[in-house]
């Protein structure tokens, strides 16, 4: 699983939601009790903004 972070983004938050959330339903979803994740962050460089 690839997880693509905004500049501002804390990667343990990240990690903690996926664990309690996305994980969590696919676990219920297919009835296993644990299911084996490798998860891959990267950080989005940040892009500047236009001052108009």
């Amino acid at each position: 699983m690839k997880l693509q972070l905004e500049p501002y983004a804390a990667p343990a938050d990240a990690l903690a939601t996926l664990g309690s959330q996305a994980l969590a339903n696919a676990r219920t979803a297919t009835g296993l009790s644990a299911l084996p994740t490798e998860a891959r962050l990267r950080a989005v460089k940040h892009r500047a903004r236009r001052v108009t």
